[in-house]
């Protein structure tokens, strides 16, 4: 599927508090011949399961940074973050690969964000301090992504090198108290603040929700109400149309 480019990146907008396009999340999807596009449900849990995620997420991330170099040839400032699995730490070394890609396309590192979910910091968390560490030191933005879908993030923000705080809309949504779930996202929003880190929410899909979240503080934005994920070419449409 790699080798047939089949693989590919769709890319979801990221847009600031004045509703500008500043940059992307990569998610990987299938574009199969016989069932069309498979999202990545249908295919990482056996990728992740057999060793292979670490080959695609190589792809993953050489692909944006091809993107990156073509974007720099047209004088966009975007960034594009990229998704790492906890199995690549079993099988690559994150950020010396990362370093080698942004040196060999001649790229400024924080073109390239890198997300590290939750989960990851929970299981081995003294080893993902240690690469997160590394990967700033390389000048890469780092980011938490899913936050709130666990329950040891408030005690972890204290230790984690972090630069960008990812908060999961979709799971405070699910919240039966509307007011209670504002409250949660706008105290999250306040501590990541006073903290330095940039808060960014994703799951956002209404006028309203962004509307209310600009009014909480909140720094940039991701969601359908922006764009779902499309491929590269409607997302550079939509650069040109929104910015």
């Amino acid at each position: 599927a790699i080798k047939n480019r089949e693989i590919r990146p769709y890319l979801q907008p990221i847009a600031d508090r004045d509703g500008v396009i500043v940059g992307c999340e990569a998610l990987v999807r299938w574009v199969y011949k016989d069932q069309g596009v498979l999202p990545p449900f249908k295919f990482i849990p056996s990728l992740e399961k057999n060793g292979m995620i670490a080959e695609v997420d190589k792809y993953m991330w050489r692909c944006a940074c091809e993107i990156l170099a073509k974007w720099k040839q047209r004088g966009w400032n975007l960034f594009i973050s990229v998704n790492i699995s906890p199995k690549d730490f079993y099988y690559i070394d994150v950020p010396e690969y990362l370093k080698s890609l942004i040196d060999e396309y001649h790229l400024d590192p924080k073109q390239l964000r890198v997300e590290i979910t939750e989960s990851i910091m929970v299981s081995d968390t003294e080893k993902t301090i240690d690469i997160m560490g590394r990967l700033r030191n390389y000048g890469f933005i780092v980011e938490m992504d899913d936050f709130g879908s666990g329950y040891s993030s408030l005690n972890m923000l204290k230790n984690m090198p972090v630069d960008v705080l990812k908060i999961d809309m979709k799971f405070l949504g699910k919240s039966d108290d509307t007011q209670k779930a504002d409250t949660i996202v706008k105290n999250i929003i306040n501590l990541s603040m006073e903290l330095g880190i940039t808060s960014l929410t994703e799951g956002v899909e209404t006028q309203s929700q962004y509307n209310i979240l600009s009014d909480m503080g909140c720094k940039l934005f991701q969601g359908y109400y922006f764009s779902r994920p499309v491929p590269t070419e409607e997302f550079e449409e939509l650069v040109i149309e929104k910015n």
